[in-house]
């Protein structure tokens, strides 16, 4: 995973429905936020669908890949503490190779369960807020498309109130990742940072600048350049859209989505 920079949601209030939390989501930037769903409530945020495009690559392979309906299942427990499960998401992959050569994988991915711990600010009280998020991935994807590991890490979500509506986002992740010769694990260092802002009664932008550095054999370094909407249809559902462009070889090329969150 990456570190990444970028716009977040504005800070949670007590006016939602039952006196809940007005809706934050995770999605659709990279930067997560540090603030939990009050207990009780279930929060959906999924792509419908993402589309990932990678084709310049020093051994001349080129990758097609598109992932349909890849959920976020976030549970509230506690006041400040949520449990999550990001079930399997049904993957279509398309490799082209340089001689000619092309394959066609399809099947679902792996399964991501979390936990998220509000530091401080959940109720959006002062001007920042901090949360924890240690994670593990089980490998129940297709062999190829997993790597048959179990990994696992802990991400650090922060926001701050800027004034005039702007709030920015940041986030750094630790992961230990399997390493491509699968003959241990290496540290792979993600920072994101995000700004955002109303751009209308329903309707916020965003910008975010994403980066991570991989160790180990197959070390490489990951910068996207993100860019999205979220439009809020009602209090407990939103729609949103982007692209993530990506800057360095080792980075998807061009991603586009779209993706809603909905709160029950």
């Amino acid at each position: 995973m990456a570190a990444v920079l970028a716009v977040s949601a504005g800070a949670p209030a007590r006016a939602g429905e039952g006196g809940a939390r007005e809706m934050t989501a995770d999605r659709p930037d990279k930067t997560e936020v540090p603030y939990t769903i009050d207990p009780g409530y279930i929060q959906i945020e999924a792509d419908i669908v993402s589309h990932n495009r990678d084709f310049y690559n020093d051994d001349g392979t080129r990758r097609r890949e598109t992932v349909y309906m890849a959920p976020n299942i976030r549970i509230g427990v506690w006041d400040d503490t949520e449990l999550s499960i990001i079930p399997p998401a049904y993957t279509v992959m398309a490799l082209s190779e340089r001689g000619g050569g092309h394959t066609r994988i399809h099947g679902w991915s792996d399964m991501t369960v979390r936990a998220k711990v509000n530091l401080w600010g959940n109720d959006g009280e002062g001007a920042t807020a901090l949360g924890l998020i240690p994670f593990v991935k089980l490998p129940v994807a297709a062999q190829a498309l997993g790597n048959g590991a179990v990994e696992g890490g802990v991400g650090l979500p922060f926001s701050m109130k800027l004034g005039g509506e702007w709030e920015m986002g940041a986030q750094a992740t630790l992961a230990l990742n399997r390493n491509a010769i699968g003959n241990g694990y290496d540290p792979d260092l993600a920072f994101s940072a995000t700004l955002s802002h109303p751009l209308g009664a329903s309707l916020d932008g965003y910008v975010e600048l994403f980066g991570e550095r991989q160790t180990g054999p197959d070390a490489a370094t990951v910068a996207t350049l993100d860019f999205g909407l979220t439009y809020q249809v009602t209090a407990t559902f939103s729609l949103d859209c982007g692209v993530n462009i990506g800057l360095t070889k080792a980075a998807d090329d061009l991603n586009p989505f779209v993706g809603f969150t909905i709160r029950f």
